[in-house]
């Protein structure tokens, strides 16, 4: 195997990726401080614990590593192709690889035995614009060799892989990701009548932190419609947020009990 250093494009790419994810965290931040109107449907109407956007900020140093990693499987000659064919290739595939990856490894991390894992993200029960970044170390890099560890794989046995097109899923997952940890909703009001009943929403994974299992999905339903792992409520819920806008006032708080009560 060729050793190799990235050129002066793949380094700018690896750096966008290394800060990205507190990029987007603090644009949440001064959106919600400065209460755009991006944010004006709001998940749950509760304050954060004490302390929590310090534990996160402290856990997000922590955030670079997927740009580490993927420099490590780049300068040891991984992902050399630069087709535009590769690159859309070597796009879908880590998609849907990460896709499958995640669901799988996540739905693990939440076995008592390697709960150890995943906890210090749970810890934060309500989101902030900074629990998006806030994981242990060791979960960013089972992640990261979970996925690039396949990638790499494939790229040796049957076809050569792009880095660009890795890059991009990791500049879109950190987006993607960002957002999915907000505490509001920015999807249409009729996103579950097309395109939401195969893609995630912020609401759908905010159910996951409060209410600590189900919703495991990086990205789409799909693993969890097949395993039966969504929670039945989602839909309804996500109308109440998205077209009534009335907040939800408690963590484990279920729309059917709100219905009943009549508020």
């Amino acid at each position: 195997m060729k050793e190799s250093m990235p050129s002066a494009s793949e380094i700018f790419i690896l750096l966008v990726i290394a800060v990205l994810g507190h990029a987007m965290a603090f644009f949440w931040f001064f959106a919600t401080k400065f209460k755009w109107a991006i944010c004006r449907r709001t998940i749950y109407d509760l304050p954060f614990k004490e302390g929590q956007i310090e534990r996160e900020l402290i856990n997000s140093l922590h955030a670079p590593t997927h740009a580490v990693v993927l420099f490590a499987f780049l300068v040891l000659g991984f992902f050399t192709n630069r087709s535009w064919v590769s690159l859309m290739l070597s796009l879908v595939v880590t998609a849907v690889w990460a896709e499958i990856w995640h669901y799988g490894s996540h739905r693990a991390f939440h076995l008592k035995a390697l709960h150890w894992i995943h906890v210090e993200h749970h810890k934060s029960l309500l989101n902030s614009p900074f629990t998006a970044i806030s994981f242990s170390f060791w979960e960013k890099l089972i992640f990261d060799f979970g996925l690039l560890g396949v990638l790499a794989v494939a790229d040796r046995i049957i076809y050569s892989l792009n880095f660009f097109g890795i890059a991009a899923w990791y500049i879109a997952y950190l987006v993607i990701n960002s957002l999915s940890h907000a505490n509001f909703e920015l999807k249409s009001r009729d996103h579950n009548n097309w395109l939401g009943k195969l893609l995630t929403t912020t609401t759908y994974h905010s159910l996951h932190h409060s209410r600590y299992t189900s919703n495991y999905g990086l990205g789409t339903r799909v693993l969890d419609k097949i395993f039966k792992t969504e929670w039945d409520d989602y839909e309804r819920l996500y109308e109440r947020i998205s077209s009534d806008q009335k907040p939800l006032t408690k963590m484990r708080e279920r729309v059917e009990a709100v219905i009943r009560n009549g508020s």
